[in-house]
């Protein structure tokens, strides 16, 4: 959330709690959270201050969607993690024993690790 005071000071805070006409919000570098009453539809501060608060999702503008690409790695990553997950910390020196899973009929089956595909 934004705080802006009367002579312009703009600050952002985490809400703590919002009960009925009192916000409680959290902001860096401030040791104790703030308190904030709505008044006759006002906000006013503990300084008796009146203040214009502004949500997050109350905010203007279209919201940054990143792109696809931004959140799919690279094929060689993910083989390499998923080698990482299947063998732990230790180099693939495991590689060639199989995996095992099981079957609809819930029979442990063998599949070697060099048939299994990145998709």
């Amino acid at each position: 959330m934004t705080i802006t005071y009367p002579n312009g000071t703009s600050l952002e805070a985490i809400l703590l709690s919002h009960e009925g006409d009192e916000i409680r919000a959290a902001a860096p570098g401030c040791g104790d959270a703030r308190l904030f009453t709505r008044i006759h539809g006002t906000w006013i501060s503990e300084e008796l201050e009146p203040v214009a608060i502004e949500f997050a999702w109350q905010r203007r503008g279209a919201s940054q969607v990143p792109a696809e690409g931004e959140w799919v790695c690279p094929k060689e990553l993910a083989a390499h993690l998923i080698s990482t997950l299947l063998n732990g910390c230790a180099p693939d020196q495991t590689a060639e024993e199989p995996l095992f899973v099981f079957s609809p009929e819930g029979n442990r089956v063998a599949i070697p690790r060099s048939e299994l595909q990145l998709t």
